[in-house]
């Protein structure tokens, strides 16, 4: 808002032009001011209000800004790997007896002259395990287990470097009956039991086939 003192001055300056001119005529009686001049120079001009305006905040553009030369990628979770099951069959140390070949009573894979360690499995016809045996160093060592076409144990006994191992040995029925239990030491069997495929014990190999 314009100053109260500065109206004043302003309007001197105006009526400057006017005064000079009167005392450069050489004039030298008292000048009389005109009743309007001295009314304009004794009353102050009211103040005027001046609209000032506000700047306006523009809201920026795409592209103004000063992030918007920065290209952000977007976040990628990262997608987990999906876990293959594995087949017992296909690993490394579990091969079919087809990959196995015999070679003076040690077993062998085809063409290798390494003898074998791991196991080697056999399947029936209709895919299931039929027997499964532990090899070291091409020679039974371990469990020989074989099973029926249903997936019941049949048989199973201990080995140890190619050699019946001492401890139990078992024989199922297809029904899964106990059939025998034999224990063996020193590579002789000790006892025997047997039972029928109704679960009662009976005195011979012979009757447990029933």
């Amino acid at each position: 808002m314009p100053n109260t003192k500065n109206l004043i001055m302003r309007k001197t300056l105006l009526l400057l032009p006017f005064l000079l001119f009167i005392n450069g005529c050489g004039v030298e009686e008292e000048v009389e001011v005109p009743a309007e001049v001295k009314e304009a120079l004794s009353k102050p001009e009211e103040p005027t209000e001046v609209a000032i305006e506000e700047p306006v905040n523009e809201a920026p553009t795409p592209g103004n800004t000063p992030d918007s030369n920065l290209t952000e990628e977007p976040l990628v979770d990262p997608q987990p790997q999906e876990e293959v099951p594995v087949s017992p069959l296909s690993v490394p140390d579990n091969v079919s007896t087809e990959e196995i070949e015999i070679r003076e009573g040690v077993q062998y894979l085809k063409d290798s002259d390494t003898p074998y360690t791991g196991t080697v499995f056999k399947l029936h016809d209709n895919g299931e395990k039929g027997m499964e045996v532990n090899l070291k160093d091409g020679k039974p060592d371990g469990l020989i287990v074989t099973y029926y076409e249903n997936g019941q144990k049949k048989e199973q006994s201990s080995f140890k470097d190619g050699k019946p191992a001492d401890g139990e040995w078992f024989s199922w029925h297809e029904n899964g009956q106990m059939k025998v239990k034999m224990i063996i030491e020193d590579g002789e069997t000790i006892s025997e039991e047997y039972w029928n495929s109704g679960g009662d014990s009976v005195d011979s190999s012979l009757e447990s086939e029933k």
